[in-house]
């Protein structure tokens, strides 16, 4: 008899607490609804000091924006040259060093005054060159490389392979100058562009590297004027060989004797090194290539530390922490000790 009752005992059981459980979830749904209309009814009954706070601190942003001057920048992209990455990056932080402890010497140099440099900042950053090759691009690159590797042996290669590693390997960089004057500010950034320009080891080497480019393209122009003449002539010799025999095995013991396509890939291999080294005659004229001098601009600062966000925030949450302490005091002296 007793085996009989105890199924429904177990089961009388499981139901029990299967109620509990839905209780218990539903007192924590009405605690928390109670809890969000608490929050409701609090800021509802203090909206006005709430928004008062919100209104002055919009106008104590406005007043400091007034009196605090806004910070300028001035941005210079540049790309160096004969290998002077490392150079470029050594004296901007000499340079930001001699700022920011105010060296009379070195300020004595570039001929300006403290009183010039409140605010003034300089930094550098590379930027990454995000270069997608399609396919017909790499199709011609393989193409040229397969045009040099004919002419392995020739001198002129080399300096065409390194010049093309030197191209995929420099990048360019982002010298960034910030400052309060808006008049002083912008010629001192050019007296320290100036002053990293100024580099006697750079400037020979970039006068040699000047007249060997110089000397290249003399020497590859009169290679091509040599291969037209050897072409011009191979083709009339060959031209008049065939009227006098009249017969096609000359042509073919001629056509032996002169690769034509070859010269001919060569002249073209000739051709595009004189307009690279014309581009870089024309790019490289300093040790680093000013791409972009950038206009004066108001450094653009992020939301969440904007005044017109910063000084209303404090204030309401400073209100709002005030009133949290001021409940947790009214609800300790109901405690009894």
């Amino acid at each position: 008899m007793a085996n009989q009752t105890e199924p429904h005992n177990n089961q009388s059981s499981d139901e029990i607490d299967l109620g509990q459980l839905l209780q218990l979830i539903k007192k924590g749904i009405n605690g928390l609804g109670d809890f969000l209309l608490r929050i409701y009814l609090y800021l509802r009954n203090r909206a006005l000091k709430i928004a008062g706070l919100i209104v002055i601190g919009l106008l104590i942003s406005f007043g400091l924006s007034q009196i605090i001057s806004k910070t300028l920048k001035t941005e210079v992209i540049v790309r160096p040259n004969f290998e002077s990455k490392n150079y470029v990056y050594d004296v901007v932080a000499e340079i930001a060093a001699n700022i920011s402890g105010r060296n009379a010497d070195f300020l004595k140099e570039i001929d300006v005054v403290p009183e010039d440099l409140a605010g003034f900042k300089v930094q550098i950053e590379a930027i990454e060159d995000d270069d997608v090759k399609t396919d017909d691009r790499m199709l011609q690159e393989m193409k040229y490389l397969e045009v040099l590797q004919n002419f392995k042996d020739e001198s002129f290669v080399m300096d065409i392979l390194r010049a093309e590693l030197s191209e995929k390997s420099e990048i360019n960089h982002k010298i960034t100058f910030t400052y309060k004057d808006p008049e002083k500010g912008p010629a001192i950034v050019q007296k320290l562009m100036d002053y990293i320009e100024a580099n006697e080891y750079f400037n020979q080497v970039k006068t040699v590297y000047s007249k060997n480019a110089q000397s290249r393209i003399e020497k590859n122009k009169t290679l091509i004027q040599q291969i037209d003449q050897l072409v011009d002539n191979y083709s009339k010799a060959l031209l008049t060989d065939k009227q006098k025999s009249g017969a096609g095995m000359v042509y073919m013991e001629k056509e032996n004797t002169l690769n034509v396509p070859s010269l001919l890939s060569m002249k073209n291999v000739l051709v595009k090194e004189i307009e690279e080294k014309q581009l870089e005659l024309a790019q490289q004229t300093e040790i680093i290539s000013v791409l972009n001098l950038g206009n004066t601009q108001v450094v653009k600062k992020s939301f969440f530390t904007q005044t017109y966000f910063s000084i209303p925030s404090i204030l309401v949450g400073g209100y709002l922490v005030i009133s949290f302490f001021q409940y947790l005091e009214r609800r300790s002296k109901r405690l009894k000790l």
